[in-house]
């Protein structure tokens, strides 16, 4: 996904000014989907205008004149042919921090009270984020089409599937620690010898 497909999609959605684009990226739904912010985006929209993509305009709105940014018709083109051409790739890896701590959680002997504190904090930015992304389909202010809609409908079920995970997990982790369902290099036990050693802990 190329940062210029971005702004050519932003656009294309309304002619948008600098800070019209600002709050779609900080606040609107490509904040949602992608990591990108509005300084790694703006010095495309000069060279989109070089380009012949995009043209600037200047529109007086409340008494002040703006640059406002417009697709050219091979601007259009672009977007579409982005659209209908170009496969989108897998989103893998995942990069989800919260995640790889899980995987060597048991290798470093932390507390598990403390994870579930972290998949707490976990649940409720993602509990947040759910209502977050169900006010924006009823706020009057967001554009919501069909293909809007069908992203919406996909983010509320992946939240509310990580929200049931969480509570699953937090929930497992009362219970006393298991032995690895899979361990052929008896790991575990080689984990613990190193770990003992390097921290000069004792055998008992």
């Amino acid at each position: 996904m190329l940062v210029d497909h971005i702004v050519l999609g932003i656009i294309g959605l309304a002619p948008s000014s600098g800070y019209d684009m600002r709050a779609e990226v900080e606040k609107g739904s490509i904040g949602l989907l992608s990591a990108l912010s509005f300084g790694s985006i703006y010095p495309r929209i000069k060279a989109l205008v070089e380009d012949g993509l995009v043209r600037m305009e200047q529109e007086e709105k409340d008494g002040r004149k703006r640059k406002v940014y417009e697709l050219t018709a091979k601007g259009w083109h672009e977007l579409q042919r982005w659209l209908m051409e170009e496969a989108a790739e897998y989103p893998l890896p995942m990069r989800d921090e919260l995640l790889v701590k899980l995987l060597f959680w048991g290798i470093a002997g932390a507390d598990r009270s403390i994870l579930r504190e972290h998949l707490q904090a976990r649940r409720e930015e993602s509990e947040e984020l759910l209502n977050h992304i169900r006010g924006l389909q009823h706020d009057g202010i967001t554009f919501v089409d069909e293909y809007t809609s069908l992203v919406f409908s996909y983010l509320q079920m992946r939240l509310e599937s990580e929200l049931q995970w969480l509570d699953t997990t937090r929930t497992k982790l009362l219970q006393e620690p298991e032995l690895p369902s899979q361990d052929p290099r008896w790991l575990t036990v080689l984990q613990k010898a190193r770990r003992k050693n390097a921290l000069g802990e004792d055998d008992t």
